[in-house]
């Protein structure tokens, strides 16, 4: 059932995403989506629109740029070639790097290192004023130079560094596997002789799952799960996760400062909580045990907020 967001209280909002990152996570999963719908178009433009496989075509048909690009005589060399320019295509999209000047030198950032980047703030920003709401002497964020400042220390850079490397790397692994199914519903088409629009429909179905059994797409143990759900199911796992290592790390960073906390896990606290994550709303960890636990699984919700038993009557 559908809820009209302008009648929510702030407090039944905050339930809902404990993490206040739902618009983020919304935003990184559309700029997935929207990249492997890209990949989906020029996918069906080459070898429908512009025939690249060289498929026999009437003589009233157009040259289109491109036309009979992998048209070569054995199937292996159009696979291959094939193969080649969906790689290309891959990187230039999904896998996007950018050049940009940092202290007057030329660095790589992949464009998933902003969403990361912006939870890890915001969780850097929550932990702080969790602490000082149970009742921890910590100065405000901007009280210490602001988030930019907060952000160059070396915990927190070490930090968001991994999980810019994690999060790409993953997201690697899911081209990676779909290329390779791409590969061989590839083949196998062109030894059942599938036509342009059929083959096309087949690559697509990799893609984003349209009419994947009926067309019998599979991964090889039998099962699928379309590389652009994984890929949107990555984006909002792996910000939960830089949104709570951020939280985490704020809490550690104010040891030194006499402050030492456990970890509360709570949930959203709606009818969409999982059965794995309602069993330990509530309960308490150390930051050690807890830092690994959250995400508890893919689209986990959930975060850890400093424990002070004399407060919980407050919360």
């Amino acid at each position: 059932m559908e809820v009209c967001t302008h009648t929510i209280s702030v407090h039944q909002q905050n339930r809902y995403d404990p993490t206040r990152t739902t618009v983020l996570r919304n935003l990184f999963a559309k700029q997935m989506k929207r990249r492997f719908t890209e990949l989906s178009v020029v996918i069906k433009k080459a070898i429908v629109d512009q025939n690249c496989f060289g498929a026999p075509i009437t003589a009233l048909q157009m040259d289109i740029p491109g036309q009979e690009a992998f048209a070569f005589r054995r199937s292996a060399e159009k696979v291959e070639a094939f193969m080649e320019w969906l790689q290309r295509q891959i990187n230039a999209g999904i896998l996007q790097i950018s050049q940009f000047e940092q202290i007057g030198v030329g660095a790589e950032h992949a464009w998933t290192n902003y969403y990361i980047l912006d939870s890890y703030k915001r969780g850097v920003m929550r932990a702080r004023a969790e602490l000082q709401r149970a009742g921890y002497n910590v100065p405000s964020i901007e009280d210490t130079g602001g988030i930019d400042m907060v952000m160059g220390t070396p915990f927190h850079i070490d930090r968001v560094g991994l999980l810019f490397t994690r999060v790409f790397s993953d997201l690697k692994g899911i081209t990676e596997a779909m290329a390779s199914q791409i590969a061989r519903v590839l083949a196998q088409g062109m030894v059942d002789g599938d036509g342009p629009a059929l083959l096309a429909r087949k690559l697509l179905s990799v893609i984003n799952g349209t009419n994947a059994a009926e067309l019998g797409i599979t991964d090889t143990l039998g099962r699928f799960i379309p590389a652009s759900r994984r890929a949107m199911m990555l984006a909002r796992t792996e910000l939960i996760r830089a949104h709570h290592l951020a939280t985490i790390q704020e809490y550690r960073n104010w040891a030194l400062e006499g402050v030492y906390v456990r970890g509360e896990w709570k949930t959203a606290g709606d009818d969409r909580v999982c059965s794995d994550c309602a069993s330990l709303e509530g309960k308490v960890y150390s930051l050690d045990e807890i830092e690994g636990m959250i995400p508890r699984h893919p689209n986990c919700r959930c975060i850890a907020l400093p424990w002070i038993k004399e407060l919980q009557k407050y919360r």
